[in-house]
């Protein structure tokens, strides 16, 4: 699978009117063939891009086919004139965990990287350490990925991006979780010796409006 991370910021003065589109629109769009899941969030706090679109794909050829050549899935086509300063980023997803149909409230995306050479170390030890934190309350899914050229593999030397993604039902439980330390690493194992300095971005997430009864 490939987890896709669409950051961007909001043309100035359309705040409520991308909220409104993707909560009535966009985001009632039935999934695509190829799509697993999608998250769309606004960030908690107000610092860079303040908004991200996280799409999971069965495979490349799913992500190529739900994406134009900046990225964006077609799911926001409808409001791409209102998305700016966009980043696109794409991962290999090494380990994923689905925990439940409870609506998720609150995404948390934490990036590190690594020596090139460390990556299926840490591949191994994330795939064995997600799945020790379905006790976690609150906790609706996770997302481990690294990014790589072309996706397919890992290069040999240099340093590798990763991301863990986590989705949760209330920001206290995420909090209790952390034990407060937002910016670590919430698996178990916390993986210090291989990660280099990481950062944790939280953002709040939009939920589609239902639709007539």
């Amino acid at each position: 699978m490939i987890v896709h991370l669409l950051e961007y910021k909001v043309v100035p003065g359309h705040e409520a009117e991308l909220a409104g589109h993707l909560r009535h629109a966009s985001l009632s769009v039935r999934p695509q063939h190829g799509q697993v899941a999608r998250y769309v969030g606004r960030r908690l706090g107000h610092q860079g891009r303040e908004h991200i679109a996280v799409t999971t794909w069965r495979d490349l050829s799913a992500l190529a086919d739900g994406t134009d050549a900046e990225g964006v899935p077609a799911y926001l086509a409808r409001v791409v004139d209102l998305l700016g300063d966009k980043a696109s980023r794409q991962y290999r997803v090494v380990a994923s965990v689905e925990l439940g149909g409870e609506t998720a409230s609150v995404l948390r995306v934490y990036r590190t990287s690594i020596a090139a050479e460390a990556v299926e170390v840490w591949e191994r030890r994330t795939f064995e350490s997600v799945g020790r934190l379905a006790n976690k309350d609150g906790l609706i899914a996770v997302v481990a990925g690294v990014e790589a050229a072309g996706v397919a593999a890992a290069p040999q030397t240099g340093e590798v991006s990763v991301v863990v993604l986590t989705a949760w039902t209330k920001w206290d439980l995420l909090l209790a979780a952390t034990g407060g330390r937002l910016n670590r690493a919430i698996i178990d194992t916390e993986l210090a010796d291989l990660e280099r300095p990481a950062s944790a971005d939280h953002f709040e997430l939009l939920e589609a409006e239902p639709g007539p009864g």
